[in-house]
């Protein structure tokens, strides 16, 4: 079994014993592998109680000091009372929120991504990092942030790409081996692991006290902009609980930036490279722009209901490629039975969303890369599952409580690159276009494309430079 592609793996193993659920034994741990979205609804949702929990890896939690992220801490008070806080400011009911994300959003965009795409599209990666990194520092803390290669938003990629890296499902073997040693001397050979353990633990108390103190002191200066950081400190004045609640503020920002970082860019460069591998969808989705919006103005969050064919894309990006393959592991609190299978108590249970995806009963032919699949005679399917709503997100109450911000910024950043630009193939030194054959990294927590060759250029038909005209500046954003 390929650890690092375990999603791939799982699947084969599936289909060849014709299994829904998959059982292994780690060092006597059980751990439950569900291939099937039905399963998967039966048991993370109708018998959530049960399956809601984390498994706590000492190495993880007591080493490198991941117990402070409300993602990763077992069902409880803890849990509820961060999950809470979340909810309480980025909630779907919160209106006046969503548009002062929506029109950051758009800044962030218009100020950053495409005037950067303008000048230097082959560091498109570095942009979309900066713009999307950078969003989420500004919304959490309140923080300024640079246009290009903001020093902060490198930082915390690093550190989040570390974490996904040691704590991803593929280093779960890894991590009960090194859980069982955590007790051995330092100058035992083989114990070079706990150094690593307490260096990346270092970056996380850097990761989350840094921009954390430095939206406080702006605020304090009056000068910091709208931040969940400083609203949900004024909201909280009670002088009981008041460090306790502050910490939980200051840890659950960290975790915002690293859910809405690594999935965001994740699933945009997948879209990019799939409008790269397929020139007839995206020109059709440039038709689709260029009926809505015309082409004397920018897209805005107003203009997504009417994009419906882009919509067919979006979800066909989110299943060809599903950002999150494995979903971060559960355990069950309880022993449980299921279609006559046993299940026991502390059993690890991780979800493979890919499989779920790629089901060919249920997205037929599901390797191509097929939006039709989601949309006929122009309007959106109802017969077909949703990716956005059936699994990418997860299941239960574990499911990602920012999926409704993700999805529109995904959307706005989408719709605005094809507005203005094309996604073509790099030429080689003779000037044949390079075929770029698809290879993802792997699964740490997401999966992204790795990184590919291609050319993003103004659109013919469009005057980027005058569209954008009032947005070019150097001042931070």
């Amino acid at each position: 079994m390929t650890l690092n592609y375990g999603q791939t793996s799982y699947q084969k193993v599936g289909k060849k014993l014709r299994a829904k659920l998959l059982y292994y034994e780690v060092f006597g741990r059980p751990i439950i592998v569900i291939n099937d979205v039905h399963v998967a609804q039966d048991l993370l949702e109708k018998r959530s109680a049960i399956y809601s929990s984390r498994p706590q890896i000492r190495i993880l939690s007591e080493l490198i000091g991941m117990d402070r992220f409300f993602g990763v801490l077992p069902y409880g008070d803890e849990w509820r009372a961060q999950r809470r806080i979340f909810q309480q400011y980025f909630g779907q009911g919160r209106v006046s929120q969503q548009l002062e994300m929506h029109e950051r959003m758009l800044r962030f965009i218009r100020k950053g991504l495409l005037p950067n795409l303008l000048v230097s599209p082959q560091d498109y990666r570095g942009h979309l990092k900066n713009c999307i990194g950078g969003f989420s520092i500004s919304i959490a803390y309140g923080l300024p942030v640079e246009r290009q290669h903001d020093s902060r938003v490198q930082f915390l990629e690093m550190v989040f790409g570390e974490i996904a890296a040691t704590a991803g499902p593929a280093k779960l073997l890894k991590n009960f081996i090194a859980s069982l040693l955590q007790d051995m001397p330092d100058w035992m050979p083989g114990s070079g692991f706990k150094r690593e353990a307490r260096e990346l633990r270092i970056s996380i108390e850097k990761l989350v006290e840094g921009p954390y103190q430095a939206g406080l002191k702006l605020s304090h200066e009056r000068s910091s902009q709208e931040s969940f950081v400083i609203t949900s400190l004024e909201k909280h004045r009670s002088p009981t609980d008041s460090e306790v609640y502050a910490n939980r503020i200051r840890d659950t920002a960290s975790q915002f930036f690293g859910g809405a970082s690594e999935t965001t860019r994740a699933t945009v460069l997948t879209f990019v490279l799939t409008m790269l591998k397929n020139p007839d969808i995206q020109r059709e989705v440039q038709r689709e722009l260029d009926s809505v919006i015309g082409p004397d103005r920018m897209p805005t969050v107003s203009d997504i209901p009417q994009l419906l064919y882009l919509s067919a894309v979006i979800k066909e990006t989110l299943r060809w490629n599903p950002v999150v393959p494995l979903s971060v592991p559960r355990m069950t609190t309880t022993e449980d039975v299921y279609d006559g299978y046993y299940i026991p108590k502390d059993s690890v249970v991780i979800t493979n969303i890919y499989a779920m995806l790629q089901d060919e009963d249920i997205y037929p032919e599901p390797s191509k890369f097929k939006p039709e699949r989601f949309i006929k005679n122009g309007v959106l399917r109802d017969d077909v599952p949703d990716p956005e709503v059936i699994a990418t997100f997860g299941f239960g109450r574990r499911k990602c409580p920012g999926s409704h911000i993700a999805i529109p910024f995904v959307y706005l950043i989408a719709a605005s690159i094809l507005h203005l630009f094309d996604i073509l193939p790099e030429e080689d030194a003779d000037g044949n276009p390079i075929n770029v054959v698809p290879k993802f990294t792997p699964s740490s927590v997401t999966s992204e494309p790795y990184p590919f060759p291609c050319k993003i250029v103004p659109r013919g038909d469009r005057n980027a430079n005058e569209l954008l005209k009032e947005y070019i500046g150097n001042e931070p954003i």
